[in-house]
């Protein structure tokens, strides 16, 4: 019978040393206070680029491409202009991570005429929204853990979450506080006429 402090298989504990440089490296840096739109829209825009495909590691102050392949939203190293005619998909937005871990976007402008892409993005909009909605708090519906994504994405999210937190916290939204701005129309020019080159 094994100890179970001590499990045969990792007498040491060293299966958790990856996970905690992972979580470490992921910190976020200098979160602060924040309107409740700019949480909402970070969230938002956060939980997009979270949802795409991607199996490198990210890094923030690096600009990575999006763009939607078969119904998938992927998020690539590689920008539009460098694919030439091989490029997977249409392309959406350029984003980068900043330092407190949370998702910038330029969308690229001619999504606005692409009817296909703007219905993913309102569907998009429409979940981040539900999402919200259900949860009893804004801190609630942050994105703690996730064991539905990638391992990659689940740390990503992990710390998008301690980022977004710092700021409820230090902005004074805790509680039913900071959630009012759902019920605008607002949210959604958020996500479709957001940040555009």
């Amino acid at each position: 019978m094994s100890d179970p402090l001590h499990p045969e298989g990792n007498p040491q504990g060293k299966g958790m040393v990856p996970v905690l440089d992972a979580l470490n490296s992921l910190r976020p840096f200098d979160p602060g206070a924040k309107a409740p739109e700019q949480i909402l829209k970070e969230f938002c825009l956060s939980a997009l680029v979270l949802s795409s495909r991607f199996d490198f590691r990210v890094v923030p102050g690096k600009r990575y491409f999006l763009y939607r392949v078969e119904g998938q939203w992927r998020l690539s190293l590689i920008a539009p202009d460098e694919w030439g005619q091989r490029c997977p998909g249409a392309y959406v937005a350029a984003c980068e991570l900043s330092p407190d871990m949370t998702w910038s976007m330029e969308l690229e402008p001619a999504v606005a005429d692409d009817d296909e892409l703007v219905a993913a993005l309102e569907a998009h909009l429409r979940g981040f929204i539900e999402r919200v909605a259900e949860a009893d708090s804004l801190e609630k519906a942050l994105p703690v853990y996730e064991a539905a994504l990638p391992w990659q994405q689940r740390m990503m999210a992990t710390a998008l979450s301690s980022s977004l937190q710092t700021s409820i916290i230090m902005s004074g939204l805790t509680g039913q506080q900071g959630r009012h701005w759902l019920g605008n129309d607002n949210l959604k020019q958020l996500l479709l006429s957001g940040e555009r080159r």
